[in-house]
């Protein structure tokens, strides 16, 4: 089912709509290859034609959908290679960040990490998938912040929704508690101040999709790009 969410105070109607189709299409609510209807849209969201297709035109140069001219406009299906790509990208920036945030972060920003945790489980026990996608998202998004790599941040955030896609279907088919158990062991390697225990397990959570890819394709194999 859809989700149409809120439209921000001062927000565009462009940045709107593509906040919206985003949204969407990394929670796998517009599915891969599924048509986005115009009409219904801008119907939904209350935003004329113009607004709608600057926002399809964005998601199509960021490869997550497919205008077909005379034809219609689809969400892409998933590429294994551009996945690939980026969780490479978050691997070599991540243990680079593992080890940064054992010099850089102070008992506080330590215990931010340690909170994110906690609400980890309270959803997982409550096998709430959208907050544990959340949570797993903001766990990351704090170790930028705190380590001052914001640009890097914005840079993995370009490209995080082909990857984000197949972490929403990793949590369908595999069971959670690997992903919590590495953040836990990531913090506790931190607040001891051990850079190559850190690094090592951010090494480690980054290797998690390709231990996952096999199922996941298994899985919904309609989903992947052939």
């Amino acid at each position: 089912m859809l989700s149409i969410l809120d439209r921000q105070p001062h927000e565009s109607a462009r940045n709107y709509v593509t906040r919206v189709l985003l949204y969407n299409i990394v929670n796998i609510q517009l599915e891969p290859g599924a048509q986005i209807r115009e009409q219904e849209l801008c119907r939904l969201l209350q935003v004329s034609r113009t607004p709608f297709r600057e926002a399809e035109l964005e998601l199509a140069q960021r490869k997550l959908i497919t205008i077909l001219p005379k034809i219609g406009t689809y969400v892409s299906y998933i590429d294994a290679k551009i996945v690939e790509e980026v969780r490479h990208l978050r691997s070599v920036l991540e243990t680079e960040l593992a080890k940064i945030a054992c010099r850089q972060l102070n008992q506080a920003d330590i215990d931010c990490l340690w909170e994110n945790v906690a609400v980890w489980k309270l959803y997982i026990s409550r096998k709430q998938e959208d907050k544990i996608f959340q949570l797993d998202k903001e766990f990351h998004r704090i170790l930028y912040q705190k380590c001052q790599r914001s640009y890097w941040y914005e840079l993995v955030e370009s490209v995080a929704p082909h990857f984000d896609r197949t972490t929403v279907l990793s949590f369908r088919c595999k069971p959670m508690r690997n992903i919590m158990q590495d953040h836990e062991e990531l913090v506790r390697a931190i607040e001891h101040r051990d850079e190559a225990l850190a690094e090592s397990i951010a090494t480690k959570h980054m290797q998690r999709y390709t231990e996952n890819i096999d199922v996941i394709r298994r899985d919904f194999s309609e989903y992947f790009k052939t």
